[in-house]
């Protein structure tokens, strides 16, 4: 498992892995929330793009300046099309309050 750290609204993941059962590998964008399916299908031409993300759980570090939230991605391989699971932690800064 990876950290990837977001700065925006729109939570994208994107990484490379091996199909459980072809083993052949593929890269994939994962819509967490916030971006359109169709306009991030145009940006990551060549990586399979799903928006089948589910959020487990979050938690807070760095004294609360950051969100750690683990992720649960389903990306389907582009050679054998069979569905395959994965965990990520996406790391989301909080936004700064100011007084």
């Amino acid at each position: 498992m990876s950290l990837q750290t977001v700065h925006s609204t729109n939570m994208m993941v994107t990484d490379k892995k091996s199909c459980i059962l072809c083993g052949k590998d593929f890269e994939y964008a994962a819509i967490v929330s916030g971006a359109d399916f169709e306009e991030q299908r145009s940006i990551h031409v060549g990586k399979v793009v799903t928006d089948q993300v589910v959020i487990l759980k979050k938690s807070f570090a760095n004294h609360n300046k950051l969100q750690i939230v683990d992720v649960e991605i389903t990306a389907r391989c582009p050679y054998c099309h069979s569905n395959n699971r994965f965990n990520r932690f996406v790391t989301v800064e909080n936004p700064i309050k100011e007084s």
